[in-house]
């Protein structure tokens, strides 16, 4: 008997009921030779730039920057052998976000985490800042504080763009329909996510002035507000063939450095190297001036053969006086 993986209804998360099913946006959830499965069940949390004993994961999510610093996002979805059947093959992945609040529009970009963090999920931000870590939390420094740290502050990630959205008034933000993410979906997928799959950072445009920013709800939200992974695949096992799927947006080429702590040493090296150079230039001119300037003399004090006679001028106090005349 064939087992069904797919349909309306999503059971929740460690709860009783199911949610109901939203479809996608850039994953076309209604064609009819596709499978499609919404993952509910997530984990999200923030982290502070500089701040190693602050975190958050309770009610909401940001990234962006802020009058003290960077913040940045964290989401990872929980797959289990129930969610796909074994010979399932991914064709479009989506992250699908409700924007509880955004300040002024900015590119925002998905990576994947490359280590594994926790998050006691008991911290509410307020304002702009969160609250003063728990056991457990994942921090600018700890993946597992206190015992576990990132390999660089800022957090672990691949530098390649898994999908990109750009801030817009629409309080629903899809991330996805890249060949990137599919495969890295299809990854946990084959792996049962586990323990592989860290999920992804989002990352904001963190050389822009302070106060661009965006908060996501997280996961104890109301159900049409959670995170939400939708996933478009093909089954044979469930009457649905493979075939080869191309519509892609295209790749994201750029990639952002692995924290903000080295662009910011990057940027003031480069400014350093500029301010010697202008200061060398400067000696340099200065001294051609000169050079030009006395160049007259110099030749006259080498002896140059071509140069007139200089003819000395004696100040009337200086002079001797004339010579006494005798009179016979």
């Amino acid at each position: 008997m064939r087992r069904a993986f797919a349909s309306s209804i999503i059971a929740a998360a460690g709860g009783a009921g199911a949610i109901d099913a939203v479809g996608g946006i850039l994953c076309n959830t209604r064609d009819g030779d596709v499978l499609v499965n919404e993952i509910v069940r997530s984990r999200d949390a923030t982290i502070f730039q500089g701040q190693d004993e602050i975190s958050s994961g309770l009610d909401v999510f940001m990234t962006g920057t802020s009058k003290n610093g960077v913040r940045r996002g964290l989401i990872a979805f929980d797959f289990d052998e129930k969610d796909f059947p074994s010979d399932a093959k991914v064709e479009c992945a989506e992250i699908r976000l409700h924007a509880s609040e955004q300040k002024s529009a900015m590119k925002l970009t998905l990576h994947r985490i490359t280590t594994a963090w926790k998050t006691s999920g008991k911290n509410v931000i307020h304002g702009i800042n969160g609250g003063r870590v728990w056991l457990g939390d994942t921090t600018w420094s700890y993946t597992d504080y206190p015992s576990s740290v990132w390999n660089s502050e800022g957090g672990d990630y691949s530098e390649n763009v898994a999908a990109t959205k750009v801030s817009s008034d629409n309080n629903i933000h899809s991330y996805g329909n890249t060949l990137r993410m599919a495969r890295l979906v299809q990854e946990w997928i084959d792996v049962k996510s586990n323990p592989f799959n860290a999920g992804f950072i989002l990352i904001g445009e963190e050389d822009a002035s302070p106060g661009r920013y965006v908060k996501y709800s997280g996961a104890e939200n109301a159900p049409t507000l959670i995170p939400r992974l939708i996933v478009t695949y093909t089954s044979p096992s469930q009457g649905k063939e493979h075939r080869d799927y191309t519509a892609y947006l295209p790749e994201v080429p750029v990639k952002s450095m692995q924290n903000t702590e080295e662009a910011q040493i990057g940027a003031a090296a480069q400014f350093f190297l500029v301010f010697i150079g202008g200061i060398l230039f400067g000696c340099l001119v200065g001294f051609a001036i000169w050079f030009y300037r006395n160049s007259g003399n110099l030749r006259k004090e080498s002896g140059d053969p071509d140069r007139e006679p200089s003819v000395q001028v004696m100040d009337s106090e200086d002079a001797p006086p004339p010579p006494i005349q005798q009179i016979t």
